[in-house]
């Protein structure tokens, strides 16, 4: 059964909830062991689907709530998931408090974006960190929701889900983005070898780290934010869409130049979706950038932009693998709290 859950009213306004945004940047403390983990769904939970970039389609968006439903979850979509963007400081406010609207409501048990595009990071100052530390609740996305994962992993400590948003999933019980995805969020480690005999292997090696990343361009904007991206010790997850090489070229220049990349244990490319003429090139200047580092490097991980994208437990241990040929990431710890865990949610 899918609902709608009601807005605030228009005319509300809110100052700034986030004021580390326009303070002097001091990086937080290392604190990944501590990062708090979500419990899992059960068949019968609601899932909550909000929209911070772009409005989804209807069609595409009614389709991913009726996957959800066939597999046993209640969709709750917000009542203004299908709002006209603008894209200004009084709509910012507004999406920012529909957000955690759903966040708040004591029915929702995990929380799925609808769709990517644009908009995300213009939410940040007006999000609350108490309202989702306090209420540890699965977060799924990708691309522009980037930029959610990590000010939530940096400034409410929470583990969060690069996956597919709810327009992209299929009914029928065989879309491998919907398998992954309910696998993720009901089993707190999975036991399967993601991306084995799909990701390439370029560089091999194994390493055992924290999982960070996403969209390439979204990680780029946090450098130099109180929610910058945190490499240390972390096995970097990559994925961008329809750019060209340069651009790409000079994102992960950027990351180098900001000393991001040197503290990494191993890389994964997912689906960059380059002009195919350029592929070998890149992967060329790709091996030449990261070579000093000494560690695993896969691509073509199926997560991103193309079919599947798997869901990954980022702010979670995981294992990068890089034989001869192939590759694989697999969980090293649990990304969500056992059923009897569950915590007492909080209003506030």
């Amino acid at each position: 059964m899918t609902e709608s859950l009601g807005a605030y009213p228009a005319e509300q306004t809110m100052a700034p909830i986030d004021t580390a945004l326009s303070a002097p940047f001091h990086p937080a403390p290392v604190r990944a062991p501590g990062l708090l983990r979500p419990p899992p769904l059960v068949k019968g939970d609601a899932i909550g689907v909000v929209a911070p970039s772009y409005a989804p389609q209807q069609g595409w968006l009614l389709r991913g709530a009726k996957a959800m439903e066939e597999a046993g979850y209640k969709v709750i979509l917000d009542a203004e998931i299908e709002r006209f963007r603008r894209f200004q400081k009084h709509e910012d406010e507004r999406r920012a408090e529909n957000l955690m609207a759903i966040w708040r409501n004591p029915e929702v048990k995990a929380v799925i974006s609808g769709t990517g595009g644009y908009g995300a990071m213009r939410l940040l100052p007006y999000l609350d960190p108490d309202v989702f530390r306090r209420n540890p609740k699965a977060f799924v996305g990708y691309s522009d929701i980037t930029a959610l994962h990590l000010w939530l992993m940096r400034r409410a400590q929470l583990r969060v889900f690069h996956g597919p948003t709810l327009d992209d999933l299929f009914p029928g019980g065989s879309d491998p983005s919907a398998l992954s995805l309910i696998t993720a969020l009901t089993t707190p480690r999975p036991e399967a070898k993601l991306g084995c005999d799909l990701a390439r292997s370029v560089r091999p090696g194994s390493a055992v780290g924290r999982l960070t990343g996403g969209n390439l361009s979204l990680v780029q904007q946090t450098i130099g934010t109180p929610y910058e991206i945190d490499t240390r010790d972390a096995i970097l997850f990559l994925e961008e869409t329809r750019d060209p090489m340069s651009v790409v070229d000079e994102r992960l220049l950027h990351l180098r130049a900001s000393g991001l990349l040197s503290k990494v244990r191993g890389i994964v490319f997912g689906q960059l979706s380059l002009d195919r003429s350029e592929e070998d090139e890149f992967e060329d200047f790709l091996l030449d950038l990261v070579s000093d580092l000494e560690v695993p490097v896969l691509m073509d991980f199926p997560a991103g932009h193309e079919v599947p994208n798997l869901t990954l437990p980022l702010g979670t241990e995981v294992e990068i693998v890089a034989n001869e040929t192939t590759g694989w990431l697999s969980y090293r710890e649990d990304a969500l709290a056992f059923p009897d865990e569950r915590p007492k949610l909080s209003l506030v």
